[in-house]
């Protein structure tokens, strides 16, 4: 559906990828604000659990090395319910995954707004708090597996190092080809870098509305999920 070039960035999708990165920026500063963590950075876990090793904080580093496991967990999910079905050429369940997404950002709206994870953006708090952890990396990884499924593994929504990187080498590749072979490589870096400011917007309006909301903040991707959930099953039936 997504994968062919002339449809991956046609201006209807071009909207779904801008409008998910968005979300991924907003996931990110909700996961920083409320517990002190990026939760799409697998990298910075990984890295956290490392120096946590080294203070011999044991519990503290498996703690941190669990939070990837669930980003995988996440992105197997999607996979089974995308690349599964395409392989056995069936229509892949994005509306699925989508839902799973709705209700882990519901659960975390509602309960936290009830006191389920302490008070919004208090210090790391051991139980409480990795729990929500596992949750929002676990929700990560559900939406960037799907958009990378549906777009053959080109387009990254909740984390910005490889969107970075292609962005770089697509410049690198604009300077030095023929004029003839800009045009495609000059409308991806342009999105790259549309992707890249939708999620900058993300994370800072979705700061503010955590500022203002706490964790009632978190009801702002709920209803980008829901409106993507809806045009990705719109778009299916055409």
């Amino acid at each position: 559906m997504f994968r062919d070039q002339d449809t991956l960035y046609d201006p209807r999708n071009l909207f779904i990828w801008f409008l998910l990165a968005f979300q991924g920026g907003a996931l990110n500063s909700g996961g920083y604000l409320s517990v002190h963590r990026f939760v799409s950075h697998v990298t910075g876990f990984a890295t956290l659990a490392g120096v946590d090793g080294a203070r011999q904080h044991a519990g503290e580093m498996f703690g941190m090395l669990l939070v990837p496991v669930f980003f995988v967990f996440g992105a197997m999910l999607s996979a089974w319910s995308i690349e599964r079905q395409r392989i056995r050429e069936k229509s892949p369940r994005y509306s699925f995954v989508f839902s799973i997404i709705i209700i882990n950002l519901l659960f975390i709206a509602i309960y936290g707004s009830t006191g389920y994870f302490g008070e919004f953006g208090e210090p790391f708090n051991f139980g409480r708090d990795y729990f929500l952890l596992f949750l929002l990396s676990f929700t990560c990884g559900l939406q960037n597996a799907v958009i990378s499924s549906a777009s053959g593994a080109v387009i990254r929504t909740t984390h910005l190092t490889g969107l970075t990187t292609d962005f770089g080498i697509g410049l690198v590749r604009i300077w030095t080809t023929r004029k003839k072979l800009h045009k495609p490589e000059v409308f991806a870096t342009w999105c790259r870098l549309g992707i890249f400011i939708s999620f900058f917007l993300g994370s800072l309006i979705g700061a503010v509305a955590y500022f203002q909301l706490q964790f009632l903040g978190f009801f702002l991707p709920v209803f980008i999920s829901l409106f993507v959930a809806i045009r990705l099953r719109v778009i299916q039936k055409m």
